[in-house]
């Protein structure tokens, strides 16, 4: 695969780009462990799915969203488990879902997208650090592209997937960390939450009574409403409202890959999201992919906001402008020259 991906270089001409050199070397070690006459074929022994993957080195460089995406989905015989690889040493042999958290673009998107395939919410880096103490990081000792409202958003999904804390008081995944950091960076919201008990948590809906059609619709627990007693959720599915309940009324039901009120693909370079009214709606979804049959329609509308979400993301980069001025620069000129042919065949005639 290495090689592959030196002769694309190659081909392009870029030799002296720092991923090609970057290549080079992963090369030289490859060869060093196992010969330089190795045919890239023979299988030289059986690979296990319980051993731990590393990411190759060039991705973390690059930082690209195709390229890292190219490798994760890239044929795997052997069934090893890409989710749950880890970085290189230099880079503390982090998780991926921490990896997500420091892609220029994107983050949230690939968080949810690897937790959906089984990424560990709680794996450690060789220093302790968590996916969760990553976000409550950010702005002091790691740079990421995620502003504050996003790492609030970061850390709720991590923890509606079951992320806990290290009862070692001195881990950096800690809750007595992770709260200074966020506190360091002066996030009052990230701060609130990881002081509550259930906010940021998926819980099911129970023992209501003026809201009982509620009652087994799972939600996301947005704040704690101090001088009620009470928290403000937001009820989960296609059409998502927000509602008031008292604590007896929520029963913890962390996201699993069985139990799920949404799922994201990557298809052409961008995400797509369908959203679930019920685990029996999600598990449909899945059985009909597993079966290679056309999913249920459950968004009509997926395409769509991926579409808007794309434009979102041009019109923030300032590229938005650029692409529509082009295209009309491409119709004026289309234009002059459909007229000048209907002139030709007039003066013709």
């Amino acid at each position: 695969a290495t090689r592959l991906m030196m002769q694309k270089y190659e081909r392009d001409g870029e030799q002296n780009t720092p991923d090609y050199l970057q290549l080079c070397g992963d090369l030289k070690k490859i060869e060093t462990q196992i010969g330089e006459d190795w045919d890239g074929v023979t299988v030289l022994e059986e690979e296990s799915p319980e051993q731990e993957v590393a990411m190759p080195g060039y991705i973390v460089h690059k930082r690209d969203l195709k390229t890292f995406m190219r490798w994760f989905n890239a044929a795997n015989p052997a069934g090893l488990d890409r989710a749950n690889a880890k970085l290189p040493a230099e880079m503390r042999s982090m998780s991926l879902l921490t990896f997500a958290i420091l892609m220029p673009s994107h983050n949230i998107d690939l968080m949810r997208y690897l937790l959906l395939r089984g990424s560990n919410v709680n794996k450690k880096s060789d220093s302790g650090a968590t996916p969760l103490s990553a976000v409550c990081e950010i702005g002091v000792s790691i740079s990421s592209s995620l502003d504050p409202g996003q790492a609030v958003e970061a850390a709720k999904l991590l923890l509606s997937w079951g992320a806990e804390y290290d009862s070692d008081r001195g881990s950096m995944g800690s809750k007595e960390c992770c709260l200074a950091r966020a506190q360091a960076q002066s996030n009052v919201e990230l701060v609130s939450i990881l002081q509550s008990k259930l906010c940021g948590r998926r819980c099911e809906l129970v023992n209501l009574s003026s809201l009982s059609e509620m009652n087994g619709r799972t939600c996301i627990v947005e704040e704690y409403l101090k001088s009620s007693k009470q928290y403000t959720v937001t009820v989960l599915g296609r059409r998502k409202e927000e509602i008031i309940v008292r604590p007896d009324n929520l029963k913890r039901r962390d996201r699993t890959l069985q139990d799920c009120d949404y799922y994201i693909e990557f298809n052409n370079g961008r995400f797509i999201r369908n959203d679930f009214d019920s685990k029996d709606d999600y598990q449909a979804f899945l059985s009909a992919m597993n079966r290679d049959e056309q999913p249920p329609a459950v968004d009509p509308n997926a395409e769509a906001k991926a579409e808007q979400a794309a434009a979102d993301l041009l019109a923030e980069l300032g590229i938005e402008d650029d692409v529509t001025e082009k295209k009309a620069k491409a119709q004026s000129k289309s234009g002059k020259k459909s007229k000048n042919k209907k002139k030709g065949k007039k003066g013709k005639k």
